[in-house]
């Protein structure tokens, strides 16, 4: 912890805030007592000057006095709730910058194999237990998730193997990688004249044929076959992902994938009154190769319609897949130089970047114009390089008052594209719950880079001293939601209970600064450090008081 702070935490329902203008604790008098005062504590701020004061008053929605304990103590009336925090830490409420709560919230109603070996033999009984449970008929799909897919490799027939009769999924807990069984090859219609969709694969044999194995956005083919619960279904399972996500703390996310499906659960969830936290909402591009002014207006479109409030639910924000992912076999993550095979010789294996640079520059700096911020999914060093590049483009073109864009993961990046990000203004969207020693960051990557490049992996503390803005997310359902363990791993480089050494250490980044990830720097992401990310005078809290 940092020194002088108290380990202990408080939470204090809806309390995130920031700074719009401050103002004197004597300004806030004219308004008479406070509603609540918070007093004996560290206030963690996260204002310009990263300030820690004793107290904390607010009224209604909004922070009326941050100061001392004697500063504030005159707001307290004969009705003012007085909370004495025993010298407990208060944080602004937190930020999750980029997570998956309906695809998660869906998910976790689905069979699971979370924490089962990843073996057809060991899923096998597993699988078939959920089948007896929800019994169908042939074109009924058995949608198994959370599949540790890291090394995890089978055809339709393996998956036959374990059903036949009934269409079978198993989706790989990367989110990126699926496999399905003859019934649901059959059902999905895949054939050797199927092309790949953009920015996506299908696992083919010597003929051509798909073999039932898929990624990244070839998944999709599948996805779509597959029932979607009911609209009112899914708002239901999400606004109780909501309420989980609010016990750590978490008063903003942004979906980081939007299409008209999940908007419209946005949109039920809100019009339900399920106001729990505030959300952004990153429109999907599917084809991010379409740089037409046609495809432009599309999701200007589909920007302006998930414009519903200001406070709880806006959009504003566009989500482009650069790559796939690093972890073998699948390697769709577009890398500058190869990858190595299993034991370290080259090949001439380079991943699959998802569309024409050009090309994609030519988007970006027209979505740019459009005042919509790009939030792209970038895990190689290529795809990063391209994602700047493009970045640099719409800089070059409409100059560098536009919105903050974003490049999330960064898994692998190449040192020389560091200070770019501060040049260019762009955000490093971290998920450093991952940036850890285990066994999907070893077996499945750290051979097939070898050590110059392994050493790079994760570099939140390399770009960190580039001066580049760290913003954090979860990547939930993919990983733990909880914000405490990624700071905690984004300072220690040390995975909860392991004894694995740390990776990378030299990595690390000051508690401050992963405090900062998630609050003031998620909100600067969201172009929103104006309503919410620090505890500042003026400002209103992240949601309604409660009546």
């Amino acid at each position: 912890m940092v020194q002088g702070w108290s380990a202990r935490l408080v939470a204090v329902p809806c309390l995130t805030v920031l700074t719009l203008l401050l103002v004197s604790v004597a300004a806030a008098f004219a308004s008479g007592p406070a509603d609540v005062v918070l007093h004996n504590g560290k206030i963690y701020t996260a204002d310009q000057s990263r300030s820690v004061r004793q107290a904390i008053a607010f009224t209604g929605n909004t922070i009326v006095a941050v100061g001392t304990d004697a500063e504030v103590a005159p707001l307290i009336g004969p009705r003012t709730v007085v909370i004495d925090l025993m010298g407990k830490l208060v944080l602004p409420g937190l930020i999750d910058n980029h997570i998956h709560p309906i695809i998660g919230a869906v998910n976790g109603s689905k069979c699971s194999l979370a924490r089962i070996e990843a073996t057809v033999e060991a899923i096998r009984p597993v699988i078939q237990a959920c089948i007896q449970k929800q019994p169908g008929g042939p074109n009924d799909w058995i949608d198994v998730v959370q599949l540790d897919n890291y090394g995890f490799s089978a055809t339709a027939a393996d998956l036959d193997a374990i059903e036949a009769g009934r269409p079978l999924a198993l989706e790989g807990n990367d989110g990126h990688t699926a496999w399905i069984n003859s019934r649901g090859l059959a059902i999905v219609g895949a054939t050797a004249a199927t092309p790949d969709p953009p920015g996506g694969k299908i696992t083919r044999d010597a003929s051509g044929a798909p073999t039932g194995a898929f990624s990244d956005t070839a998944t999709f083919l599948v996805e779509e076959k597959i029932p979607a619960p009911s609209l009112k279904d899914q708002a239901a399972l999400t606004a109780a992902v909501l309420r989980g996500m609010s016990a750590y703390g978490i008063t903003t996310l942004m979906d980081a994938s939007v299409r008209p499906a999940e908007a419209a659960v946005w949109r039920k969830i809100y019009e339900d009154g399920n106001r729990l936290m505030r959300v952004r909402t990153a429109i999907y591009v599917r084809d991010p190769d379409d740089d037409s002014d046609a495809a432009v207006a599309t999701l200007v479109a589909a920007s302006k319609a998930g414009d519903i409030d200001p406070d709880f639910l806006r959009a504003g924000i566009v989500k482009v897949l650069a790559d796939g992912v690093m972890e073998a076999p699948t390697q769709t993550a577009a890398l500058l130089e190869p990858y190595f095979d299993a034991e370290g010789r080259p090949t001439d294996k380079l991943g699959d970047l998802n569309f024409d640079p050009k090309r994609f520059a030519r988007l970006v700096t027209k979505l740019d114009a459009a005042g919509l911020a790009v939030h792209i999914h970038a895990i190689g060093d290529r795809a990063v390089r391209a994602s700047l590049d493009a970045v640099a483009a719409a800089r070059k073109a409409n100059g560098n008052a536009g919105p903050r864009h974003q490049i999330a993961h960064l898994q692998l990046v190449d040192p020389a594209d560091f200070p770019r990000f501060a040049e260019l203004g762009v955000i490093a969207d971290m998920q450093l719950e991952w940036a850890k020693r285990e066994a999907a960051t070893e077996g499945p990557i750290e051979p097939y880079l070898g050590a110059d490049r392994y050493r790079y992996l994760y570099p939140a503390g390399s770009l960190h001293a580039a001066g580049a803005v760290i913003a954090g997310g979860s990547d939930w359902d993919v990983s733990t939601y909880d914000p405490f363990r990624a700071m905690e791993t984004a300072v220690t480089r040390v995975g909860e209970n392991s004894s694995r050494p740390p990776l990378n250490i030299e990595e690390r980044i000051p508690l401050t600064t992963a405090i900062d990830a998630y609050t003031i720097n998620a909100a600067i992401a969201l172009g929103q450090e104006g309503t919410i990310g620090s505890l500042e005078v003026g400002k209103r809290r992240s949601c309604r008081p409660r009546p």
